[in-house]
């Protein structure tokens, strides 16, 4: 008895043509496969503040176990306020950077987030329909101002007239501000730092260029007398030592070396 085999359809056809249908096909199940991360993402609707505001608010209508994306871009430091509302308190956020860094997260069932951001970039923020009914929902998200940035008072240098080893100052420090000034001197002469304030009273401190403290601003003290070690800058800071403000004048000396 005669044996029929059988045989796959790529047996009856030259080997080219063989290879060239299954390069089809590799190419056909890569066109119509899965779509991409990327393009299976929800489609996030960029927040802008209006000029001079600090806060937006978007509002939508979400459907059983729907989700609307918003991003938004804030800086490093900047402190960001999100509070999402529905009448049926049937919504949720997710919060999170575009590096991946996560802010709320899918698990914490949170309507309202605060803190100061990580990391200058794109936020990402997430409204999530969390029972089976439909959800209107108002969403405000908040970026205030930074505090500006207190202006550093400037080194003052003291320099004496022609054939004088004094000079005298004058300025006005409130808490948490002071004055500093620096004077060139020569290791082995003597300094005489004297003060007389107004309203409040002032304490000083000495400190070489090289880091030597004379004079710590610990003491509180409001003169200063001593020989200096080394030739170099001297910075002296006036601080004040109470509440309000304090006027006050400095005289600095510092005696000739002698031969």
């Amino acid at each position: 008895m005669e044996t029929v085999q059988k045989r796959s359809w790529s047996q009856g056809l030259p080997w080219r043509q063989s290879i060239a249908l299954l390069i089809a096909f590799v190419l056909l199940s890569v066109s119509f496969g899965p779509a991409s991360a990327q393009g299976g993402q929800q489609r996030a609707q960029r927040i802008n503040f209006a000029p001079g505001a600090i806060s937006a608010t978007r509002t939508g209508v979400l459907t059983m176990g729907g989700m609307d994306r918003y991003v938004l871009k804030a800086s490093e430091g900047q402190t960001l306020s999100v509070v999402v509302a529905s009448a049926n308190n049937n919504v949720d956020l997710v919060i999170f950077g575009k590096d991946g860094t996560v802010l709320i997260s899918d698990h914490a069932d949170a309507t309202s987030w605060s803190g100061v951001l990580p990391s200058t970039q794109d936020y990402y923020i997430d409204v999530n329909a969390v029972d089976g009914t439909s959800a209107n929902y108002t969403l405000t998200v908040t970026i205030p101002p930074e505090p500006p940035t207190p202006p550093q008072p400037q080194i003052q240098r003291i320099r004496f007239a022609p054939g004088t080893i004094s000079a005298r100052v004058s300025g006005q420090v409130t808490p948490g501000a002071h004055q500093e000034y620096v004077l060139k001197a020569s290791a082995n002469q003597e300094m005489l730092i004297t003060t007389q304030a107004e309203e409040q009273a002032i304490g000083i401190s000495v400190v070489g260029a090289d880091g030597t403290v004379l004079q710590s601003p610990m003491g509180g003290l409001p003169t200063f007398s001593g020989e200096l070690p080394s030739t170099q800058d001297y910075f002296i800071t006036v601080q004040i030592q109470g509440s309000g403000f304090a006027d006050y004048t400095m005289n600095v000396t510092i005696e000739p070396l002698v031969d």
